[in-house]
């Protein structure tokens, strides 16, 4: 299937690196001339906010802070204090592969359940529906001791 090249999803994420552990909540707008992360605590508070476009990404934090960088990936990296894949999140988060996935297990319907990319775990636990078209709802992504779990609650593909 073709990448989405534009979606809005709402739902919480979970990034584990051995003891490091950060549970947020997550509202991400991605579109193919950049990224909006708006990640908040528990209580809803704002973490942080990630906007990126082709000239860089910038980070501002709850206490006023700002960050710049290259990439949404790298500040998210940054934030997290852990190096993960958030640069191919776009595609895995939506089971629109790429070319140099190794898809390892399907489903009844033949999407995704298990893949393998960079040296990633990618599984989809669960679909929003039974259509084959579906979107992923929960994704658990790993390497080592790394982890990241996303939960989608609401997509606006």
């Amino acid at each position: 299937m073709a990448a989405l090249p534009r979606f809005e999803i709402d739902g919480r994420l979970q990034v584990r690196d051995g003891d490091k552990t950060a549970a947020v909540g997550v509202e991400w707008m991605h579109a193919e001339e950049g990224d909006e992360w708006l990640f908040s605590g528990p209580l809803g508070q704002g973490v942080a906010r990630i906007r990126s476009d082709p000239g860089g990404a910038r980070m501002t934090l709850a206490d006023g802070r700002r960050v710049e960088a290259a990439s949404a990936a790298e500040l998210a990296e940054r934030l997290f204090d852990v190096q993960a894949p958030f640069a191919q999140l776009p595609r895995w988060v939506t089971a629109r592969l790429p070319g140099g996935a190794e898809v390892r297990e399907l489903d009844a319907a033949g999407r995704p359940l298990r893949v393998i990319d960079q040296g990633w775990t990618v599984e989809y636990l669960e679909y929003t529906d039974d259509d084959r078209a579906a979107l992923p709802r929960k994704i658990d992504i790993h390497r080592g001791d790394t982890r990241l779990r996303l939960i989608i609650d609401t997509w606006n593909p």
